[in-house]
């Protein structure tokens, strides 16, 4: 037996003991637990509580059901974030060990770190893990990396994706503006700790996911303990205006502060955001800001009952929603406090993609977040042939998210972590005395955001399903294209008006930049081919404008040429 070999055989041996020890500690600990909460054993997990991190992930289970898989879920941040070279070079090996494991998914690698949501065998999924902690043990080791076994093969990914983005979660805190995490971060808690604190007096909880998954399930903390908070977010960029609102400082002031999303990621900046103002702010401070460790995933696996869960943790994979092992079908009905935006019937599921038609008073663009339109027959007929109808709960109140935002970049200064010079501590980057750290950068994010897009250069055999498809690899969905013409002779030079389903997919489609088009190459030297790429910018809509066209205007599959 080689070295190599003895090292492997060495190092599985470790990690199966390393489990047993952990096991035997777990299985006494976790009856305590359970009585100091004055709940049965049989309500608490305490073992699905337990990060990943710094330790052996747990084995497979034996005799998993033919043709399962297994799906995990993970986050990493970096800071200092990788330099531009560093990040094409994570790019490349999270692709490469994908590849090798047979791994499927989809990711989001930003200088500031890694984001997946991925399926593949229970073994292969371990190893893809493993092989990342081996690449670079100084950041993965600490990987909490989240496992599920035995999902059925109809959950499991196809592809495997990876979007190159500026920032991981869409808070609007890329770059420069994004709070330290090493400074600033609130402190986690295991879920048997996160529900004690929720019996606590002078305490709030903040649920810093979007208003749509918070329909559908929520903490509801005991009567005489925590106050529960709601964001009313259309999108994570509309936090950190809520969290610098006077109200909502006022109403944190003075109290413990907890806060909780899907799978902690979002809670990482959420909290250290909320750290940062208090510290550039001395007339405003909490008692201490929490999140629970794993998010919302590991609490209700910890309480298979429930704990004061109500309702269904809203997924962003192919599950759709998570909701108590333990819990009847009946409990989970009386949860139930969402509705049919059409007939008002209680109805928690989302399909359909349907989505808002009402319009943000302030931009004056479409809300586009996901609304519930029940199984319904008649409904769903409604909803495929009126959609103007369907509005989410935030635009029927009429609701108006506060328009100011935090100077963070000045925040930042004041604090030290802008170090003299003009170096950012999180970043690397220098920061030039205006706050911008790129002309470019900068002109691009003061652009006025639009649903509609602008992509020129196109290749004459370009089609409306090519241009789809090219904006589905991204991760970005496609309404309708508009090709555009010459006014006098109708010929069509290269150039369409996108409308994209959302304003984020609008967002997700314009941050590189460039659209990589699918089958379209073009030369480069020695007879190679590099792929073709077409530039995206905004394209609002002009004053007096109509749009979208009329019908004679519609989409047509092929542009238009002179005849």
């Amino acid at each position: 037996m080689d070295d190599k070999r003895k090292e492997a055989v060495a190092a599985k041996k470790a990690r199966k003991e390393a489990r047993r020890t952990i096991r035997k500690a777990l299985d006494a600990e976790s009856a305590s637990t359970a009585h100091e909460l004055g709940l049965p054993p049989t309500a608490v997990e305490l073992s699905a509580s337990k990060s990943n991190a710094n330790r052996p992930l747990p084995a497979p289970p034996e005799h998993l059901p033919s043709g399962s898989c297994t799906i995990c879920l993970f986050y990493q941040y970096k800071e200092p974030s990788w330099t531009a070279r560093e990040h094409r070079a994570a790019l490349n090996k999270v692709h490469e060990l994908a590849s090798r494991y047979n791994v499927a998914g989809r990711g989001r690698c930003a200088p500031e770190g890694l984001n997946c949501t991925l399926t593949a065998s229970a073994n292969d999924m371990r190893a893809f893990c493993y092989a990342l902690r081996s690449w670079d043990p100084n950041l993965f080791d600490g990987t909490d990396f989240k496992l599920e076994d035995g999902v059925p093969p109809e959950k499991r990914f196809r592809t495997f994706t990876l979007r190159k983005v500026d920032e991981l979660v869409g808070y609007a805190l890329d770059g420069v503006k994004a709070p330290s995490l090493h400074r600033h971060s609130g402190r986690h808690l295991e879920a048997p700790e996160y529900h004690k604190q929720m019996q606590e007096k002078d305490t709030v909880i903040i649920d810093v996911r979007n208003a749509y998954e918070s329909d559908i399930g929520r903490f509801k903390p005991p009567e005489g303990g925590a106050t529960l908070l709601d964001p009313k977010m259309r999108t994570s960029k509309d936090f950190p205006k809520w969290l610098n609102a006077p109200e909502t400082k006022d109403q944190l002031k003075n109290k413990t502060v907890m806060m909780y999303c899907t799978g902690g990621i979002r809670c990482e900046r959420a909290t250290a955001l909320l750290n940062q103002i208090t510290d550039a702010e001395p007339e405003f401070q909490t008692k201490g800001v929490v999140m629970v460790r794993g998010g919302i995933e590991r609490y209700l696996k910890t309480f298979p009952e429930g704990g004061y869960w109500k309702g269904k943790n809203y997924l962003f994979d192919k599950r759709m929603e998570q909701a108590p092992a333990k819990k009847t079908e009946e409990e989970m009905e009386r949860d139930v406090e969402s509705a049919c935006c059409l007939c008002q019937k209680p109805f928690s599921h989302y399909r359909g993609q349907h989505k808002c038609a009402g319009n943000l008073p302030s931009s004056g663009l479409a809300c586009a977040v996901p609304v519930i339109v029940c199984d319904a027959e008649e409904c769903q007929d409604a909803a495929t042939r009126e959609p103007h109808r369907l509005e989410c709960p935030l635009c029927v109140k009429g609701y108006q998210t506060p328009e100011t935002a935090p100077d963070l970049v000045g925040q930042k200064r004041k604090l030290g972590l802008i170090a003299r010079g003009g170096t950012d501590v999180v970043t690397g980057q220098r920061v030039a005395a205006g706050g911008s750290t790129n002309d470019a950068n900068d002109s691009q994010q003061h652009q006025s955001v639009s649903q509609r897009l602008f992509v020129g250069k196109l290749p004459l055999t370009v089609t409306a399903s090519k241009l789809r498809r090219s904006f589905e690899r991204s991760d970005c969905k496609l309404e309708s294209v508009h090709w555009i013409v010459d006014r006098s002779s109708g010929a069509f030079y290269g150039s369409a008006y996108c409308h994209m389903a959302s304003v984020e997919d609008a967002q997700r489609a314009q941050s590189p930049g460039s659209l990589v088009l699918c089958q379209e190459f073009r030369k480069k030297g020695k007879g190679r081919k590099q792929q073709r790429r077409a530039p995206v910018a905004f394209a609002p809509v002009r004053e007096g404008e109509v749009w979208p066209p009329s019908e004679s205007l519609s989409e047509m599959e092929y542009p238009p040429m002179r005849s």
